[in-house]
């Protein structure tokens, strides 16, 4: 790497790196969602009913909801899956419309299927739309295809929407007071939840030693911390480490929260993620507490302390020199990705990825979504280490709708939600970078 380079940030240089390396070689070729088993108590009893194409249920295909989940019908067929994937910042983590995204033939928990289903669509109550997620030259099976295929499902006659609003929360009034944590009672709390509406819950934010520990630690940070921690595990222990993990309502690997108690030491340790970024806060000591292995798995699957928070930073213009400049974007509030760079090739357009950990496959799919309308690109692995990636873009609608959409784009890795790229300055900075490859 040149000398005038060092400065760059590590995501910068690897943009560089592969455009002044030449791509010739690949010139020739081209999470968080809810796992729900049933719909009961998951608050979406307001999508309860019978649909079908014109709203007539007496033909098919057509779908059931209800708290037992899905029930499709077609092709003489009849399938209630297991498990559906409740796609929850889907749209964006900000939004707050009536649309309810979900998966319905997840096939495993990595790959959330071919299809997409979009419920009260268009901010329609009543209204259902099926998308096919394919990746090119993919076949639909064909009882998917009778409802990607289906166009519009509406509401059946005589099939009422079934929901009603979820019960108000009690009251501070009526709080109860907890167990406050201490030192020497954590192991008789295993098991108990934290809040302040049974005496039998744990008191972990006003009263006791744990919560005069996290005010000294946190801070102004302690109301975010408590409400990451809304929706929240039951107290665990790990050796002699005892911890929480939760979330804010429905912002799960964006707005969340670990924490880790260390009794001996009478320590603790949070891990908050806001906007999508951790920060973690460590003992006084400065020496951080090993993390249970559920936290473990918590901090590999969500956006690292190195990350973006949302809703990202703008596009810019890298120069190279003797060659066109590229374009760059980092991504915000992603677990693997770090950033993306588009550029021009032999005349035509590639995209490059840098990810943030290793990743073993050779091939991935690598998905934009722009409020519903994917595009796919095939991404072959580009280093020894699995972290660069390419993909051509010729054929794709990628860059017209860099061009066209406004705010943010999500983010997929092989039907996983990968957080958000910003889409400030995508225009201006497409215009700079690509007009030797693409018609712009």
């Amino acid at each position: 790497m040149r000398r005038q380079y060092l400065q760059v940030t590590q995501a910068r240089r690897f943009a560089l790196a592969l455009a002044g390396a030449g791509l010739s070689v690949f010139a020739s070729a081209n999470g968080h969602a809810l796992p729900l088993s049933d719909f009961k108590g998951q608050g979406v009893d307001h999508i309860f009913g019978s649909y079908a194409p014109g709203g007539d249920c007496s033909k098919e295909p057509r779908v059931v909801i209800d708290q037992n989940g899905m029930l499709f019908r077609a092709n003489g067929r009849e399938v209630r899956p297991q498990r559906v994937e409740y796609a929850l910042t889907f749209l964006g983590a900000s939004y707050d419309g009536m649309t309810v995204v979900l998966f319905p033939f997840p096939v495993s928990n990595n790959d959330y299927g071919r299809v997409i289903m979009f419920v009260n669509d268009d901010e329609k109550p009543g209204v259902i739309r099926f998308d096919a997620d394919l990746p090119p030259g993919g076949r639909p099976d064909p009882f998917h295809a009778a409802f990607t295929n289906g166009g519009l499902f509406t509401l059946c006659k005589g099939s009422a929407l079934a929901g009603t609003p979820p019960l108000p929360r009690p009251d501070a009034s009526v709080a109860v007071q907890g167990i406050p944590a201490e030192w020497n009672n954590l192991a008789g709390l295993v098991g108990k939840y934290p809040g302040e509406y049974s005496k039998d819950n744990i008191d972990i934010f006003d009263k006791g030693a744990v919560a005069a520990a996290l005010k000294t630690l946190l801070g102004p940070k302690m109301a975010a911390f408590r409400t990451n921690l809304s929706a929240v595990s039951p107290l665990q222990r790990a050796g002699r480490y005892f911890y929480l993990t939760g979330n804010a309502p429905h912002q799960g690997g964006v707005e969340q929260a670990y924490l880790m108690m260390d009794p001996t030491r009478r320590e603790v340790q949070v891990g908050l993620w806001e906007r999508g970024k951790l920060t973690v806060y460590p003992p006084a000591s400065g020496t951080r507490l090993p993390v249970a292995p559920e936290i473990k798995k918590m901090l590999a699957d969500s956006p690292p302390e190195t990350t973006v928070p949302l809703p990202g930073t703008p596009w810019e213009v890298v120069p190279v020199p003797g060659r066109a400049p590229i374009a760059y974007v980092s991504a915000a509030a992603s677990p693997n990705i770090e950033a993306l760079s588009l550029y021009c090739e032999g005349g035509k357009p590639f995209m490059a990825m840098l990810l943030n950990k290793p990743a073993p496959a050779a091939t991935m799919t690598m998905t934009w979504n722009f409020s519903g309308r994917l595009v796919n690109i095939p991404v072959q692995r580009a280093n020894s280490g699995g972290t660069q990636w390419i993909g051509g873009l010729s054929g794709t609608e990628l860059v017209p709708l860099l061009m066209q959409q406004s705010g943010t784009v999500m983010l997929r890795l092989n039907g996983r939600l990968e957080g958000e790229a910003s889409l400030d300055n995508s225009a201006a900075v497409l215009r700079n970078t690509l007009p030797t490859c693409t018609r712009l």
